[in-house]
This record gives structure tokens, sequence and C-alpha cells, in this order.
């Protein structure tokens, strides 16, 4: 008598060729998601972006294999995931995986079973996708019974993702232009912390990591100590919202140091403003001298002018202060629709979004952790600069 035992498949394609809506899947899809997003978000990673059109293709291959009783990322009419996907109208894709399952009756059970092989745990919790779509079919009397389907991919634009409510009010993914919720590792050991990237934060650079907000602040590694490959003589280390680099002549405390981003990628600064036109609430000011460094003539505050909360001034002082972010170039300003403060080393976003009441998906951090985030300065650096090179 055979067996219908559970079926999982893989199978992963990476292509290096070159905001979307909300999309609502049903609940044991939503489930899907939610629990994938815990996995990504306990190892550091963030959470992923629903795609509508990596969910219609997902759902609609779900239905097929069911009707048709078969269980393959080839299908009969020789069509696969990437035909598929893009069919279904996802198009300038430099990243696309599948994962698919069949026999396993709850959201829990294929998950732990593709988290349980190599394979497709490695699409889960792939530092480069960013965004998933997942359909689920259930035939009575087929073979399986239940047919489940991971579509994984990434595009330009689609890099970080933000939250929405459900129905029932639970915070999902869905595609909107804001930076991507992370949490704090573990304490490292004697080895250091190994990041979800490849890349390991060892010694000095991980206690910096460690006592300066961390993956809020930093990011994840983007490679491994080395020598700075712009030159220079200085060990660097490449982070996504920053560059770390290593001056052994300093005093043990100040030997990492933070590199200028916010100068190297926005030159210059905004005209100094007067230090009588304080905006409302916390703020602080740091004056332009031409003698010793004491600012750029700019304020730090909680709140714009116009009496927008922004939280800037908690978050830089909570954070590190002048020794983490330099100075502040500007005034708050609106881009893309954000609030956003340009400093030397860093540039600070105000996200409305999570602004409120809840707790991210999977984990008990509060939401309001990350109503002001920090842009992927460094990932922007790395793409003026060219991509580390690789280890020796």
């Amino acid at each position: 008598m055979l067996r219908r035992w559970p079926a999982i498949l893989t199978i992963l394609l990476i292509a290096l060729i070159a905001t979307t809506i909300p999309v609502r899947a049903d609940s044991l899809e939503e489930e899907v998601i939610a629990l994938v997003n815990a996995e990504r978000i306990q190892r550091g990673l963030p959470p992923l972006i629903v795609s509508p059109e990596l969910t219609a293709a997902a759902r609609a291959y779900a239905h097929r294999m069911a009707a048709e009783g078969f269980v393959s990322h080839t299908a009969p009419d020789g069509s696969t995931f990437i035909t598929r996907d893009e069919a279904a109208g996802y198009r300038d894709w430099d990243y696309l995986a599948e994962n698919l399952a069949a026999g396993q009756t709850t959201p829990k059970e294929v998950v732990a079973a593709w988290m349980a092989s190599p394979a497709h745990r490695a699409n889960i919790l792939s530092p480069r996708v960013h965004e998933i779509g997942v359909g689920h079919a259930y035939q009575p009397g087929s073979y399986y019974g239940h047919y489940w389907v991971e579509e994984f991919g990434d595009r330009p634009g689609a890099r970080t993702v933000s939250l929405r409510l459900a129905a029932n009010g639970a915070a999902v993914p869905s595609a909107r232009t804001s930076a991507a919720p992370m949490i704090l590792p573990a304490n490292g050991t004697s080895d250091g912390w190994q990041a979800a990237t490849g890349h390991r934060v060892v010694g000095p650079w991980l206690s910096f990591f460690q006592r300066h907000g961390g993956l809020d602040s930093l990011g994840l590694p983007l490679s491994d100590v080395m020598a700075d490959p712009l030159g220079g003589g200085v060990q660097v280390q490449y982070f996504q919202r920053a560059v770390l680099e290593y001056h052994p002549e300093n005093p043990p405390d100040m030997r990492i140091v933070r590199r200028l981003l916010g100068d190297l990628l926005f030159p210059g600064a905004d005209p100094p403003v007067s230090p009588a036109d304080a905006p409302p609430g916390p703020a602080e000011y740091f004056p332009l001298s031409t003698d010793r460094p004491t600012g750029l003539g700019h304020f730090v505050a909680d709140y714009t002018r116009s009496g927008q909360p922004i939280y800037f001034k908690q978050f830089f002082d909570t954070h590190g202060g002048i020794e983490v972010f330099g100075y502040p170039k500007e005034e708050p300003k609106l881009r893309n629709g954000l609030w956003t403060q340009r400093f030397q080393a860093a540039v600070f976003e105000y996200h409305p979004e999570y602004d409120r009441d809840g707790t991210v998906p999977g984990t008990t951090i509060p939401l309001r952790t990350y109503r002001v985030q920090l842009a992927l300065l460094g990932e922007q650096y790395l793409r003026t600069q060219g991509p580390p090179p690789p280890p020796p």
C-alpha cells in the first residue's frame, strides 16, 4: 500500500540582472507569512513584504497542483516558477525562489517542514529576499489534500517593509517604503556574533555594536573586518547603516569610529539657524563655531516647528549622540512622505506607521521602538563605491 507522506520541494534561482499595494491572504496563507516572518525576525532579518503578484502566482499554482494531482516546480505544460511569477506581473526582479509542500494540514506543520529542510530554510532566511507570496489549496479526495506554495522575490524598490493591520487586528506585512524593524542579537560569545548574512562581528567591533544600538543603529554586517578597499591603511567593517573604522592610535574606548557617511553621501550642510528659533518641546542646539567643533548651527528636537512629533532627540540621546551620529547638518525635512534629518554619520527617519500601540509580529517588541529609524546609508555607500572584495 502506498503511503501518502507529506512532500516538500525547493528550487532556487539567483539572477544578477536587473511599492506595491497590500494584498489580503486567506487565514492559512496569512498564518504562514506570520510564521515565516517570526523566523526571520528572531534571527535579525527584516520581515517580508506581501507581493500581490507573487501571491497571485502562488495561489494559482497551488490550486493547479491540487486539481491536477502533481507536486513539481515544473508544471506539465513546462512552465516554471520564473515564467509563472513573470506572467503574474512580477517583473524587473533580481532574485526568485520557490518552496513547495503537500500533505501538511496546518501552517505550523508546513513551516516546520520547510525549516527542517536546509534548502527550504535557506530560502526562508535568505537576506536577499524581500517579498513573498503564499498560496494554499485544499482538494478533498486528491492525493495529498493540502498543497502549499511559497514564492520569494526581490526587485528594486522593494527592499523595505512596514506593517498593516489585518481584519483580526494582528499586524501583518504590507508594501510600504519604510525601513524594516530589527531586533538586537543575543550577546556574542568569545567567538563573536555570526549574523544571518554570513558575516561575523567580533572583539571591539562587537562591543561597539552592542553599546551603540546594534541592529537599530548599524544594521546587519555586509562584510567581515578587512583592510579598507578604498585605501587609507585602516581596518573597516561594512554594515547596512554604517561603515566602522578601527583606529588603534585612539584611546581604547574610542578606537572604533563610525565613518561620516552623511558627509560623504550628502556633502555640505544647510546654513545655520538662529538659536532663538527653537522648535517646540525638547530640543538641543549645536552652535557653529569657527575655532572649535561645537556643531553646524542646527537643532535636534522631538518636534518639528509645525508641531509634528518626530522624536529625533529622544533617539539621538539614547543611541549614542554626537559620538555615533555626529552633528545635525540641517533642520528636519519631508522627503518621500517621511520626516528626515541628515547628520554627519546618519540620516534619521520618522515612521508614523510604527508610532502606535502593538508589538512586532512574533516578538514582544513594541512597535514604537521603530518609529525612528536610520536610513541604510551603508548599503547606499556600497552602491556608490562597489562591493567590498571577497575575503582572501
